[in-house]
């Protein structure tokens, strides 16, 4: 049986939901996650579940009311994991081409289990040049991504304090309405509030309400949240430049009777101020007074640079190539 390795999906932002007249980063991100799980789980045939959401480096604000088409494809397989190179379109707003613009891409992984146990999912064979070379892309990035996992990992991330001008969190009981199947959280609900974190944040610190994120995703699930699980989310500020802010941010989750929460997920964002005029503006200045700060700056700002440099390899838009033959269960290669 041929199994479906791509998707497409439109989507649109209402204008009530999004005053500021700007899709908020975790609407997005929640978007490209339902077309990613949907072919992860497609080409599967089981239940998935998100291990990492790759980097997204926004490079064109998405309006309300605008169709927005998000592309998706297997692009490697192994063991119990799938690959899944997304995209997202304007196809309203054209580029110097003609073309529809990318507003971002990365690359998304899930992870296919059964009862909470990996599953080895069916191979994906590529034939074509284009396939092959996402391939080794996928299998290069695997490898320094998990270099970055590490390091996140060992971020000297402080608990929460009262009094800490540069820290907020976000507590609530993860709702049913954000369930998947069996039971847990559907990985784009927790990039949202992740995204939610670093927004008030960044607001917090600029006095500003009107903040948007530039550089988001990278986002390593640690272990699942259950619907009903009392929720942690802590957003710090770690460093800023002339006009940007780095926050890190971890979820922390559990049965709301215990008070051991673990670790469910952890990610660094980059959020700017944004003006009346659409463009980024100057921020307050950050200085770190302590030793771990410091560190948490340094590690914090290589640990960026470090994820993008793994992402670089899906952040360009790919040029129009000539339909070429089709790989064993393989979807066209032009397509997204």
């Amino acid at each position: 049986m041929r199994r479906p390795g791509a998707l497409s999906l439109d989507f649109r932002a209402d204008s009530f939901d999004h005053p500021s007249g700007l899709v908020d980063a975790g609407t997005v991100i929640g978007w490209i996650d339902k077309v990613a799980y949907a072919v992860a789980a497609s080409w599967s045939g089981m239940h998935v579940r998100a291990r990492y959401m790759g980097n997204m480096q926004f490079r064109r604000p998405i309006p309300v009311d605008t169709r927005v088409t998000v592309q998706g494809r297997v692009v490697r397989t192994h063991a119990a994991a799938v690959h899944v190179q997304t995209r997202l379109l304007l196809p309203e707003i054209l580029d110097d081409d003609g073309r529809p613009v990318v507003s971002t891409s990365s690359i998304c992984v899930y992870a296919a289990e059964e009862d909470g146990v990996p599953q080895d999912v069916p191979e994906w064979i590529p034939s074509t040049p284009g396939q092959i070379e996402r391939n080794d892309q996928a299998r290069t990035s695997s490898i320094e991504r998990r270099a970055v996992e590490k390091a996140m990992a060992r971020l000297p991330f402080p608990d929460p304090e009262p009094g800490h001008d540069e820290m907020v969190s976000l507590a609530f009981i993860a709702p049913i309405t954000e369930a998947s199947v069996g039971g847990t959280v559907r990985g784009g609900a927790v990039m949202r509030w992740l995204d939610e974190a670093a927004g008030v944040c960044a607001a917090r610190w600029t006095g500003h309400e009107n903040v948007a994120a530039v550089f988001a995703g990278g986002v390593r699930f640690v272990r699942p949240v259950q619907v009903g699980d009392l929720v942690r989310v802590d957003a710090l500020l770690v460093n800023t430049s002339e006009r940007s802010m780095h926050v890190a941010l971890r979820v922390h989750a559990g049965p709301r009777h215990r008070k051991d929460h673990r670790l469910v997920a952890h990610s660094i964002s980059v959020m700017v101020d944004v003006t009346t005029s659409g463009q980024a503006g100057a921020v307050p200045q950050y200085t770190p007074e302590s030793d771990a700060a410091r560190r948490l700056q340094e590690s914090s700002v290589e640990l960026v640079r470090l994820r993008t440099e793994v992402g670089s390899a899906w952040s360009t838009p790919e040029p129009r190539v000539p339909k070429a033959p089709e790989a064993r269960g393989a979807v066209d290669p032009t397509a997204p």
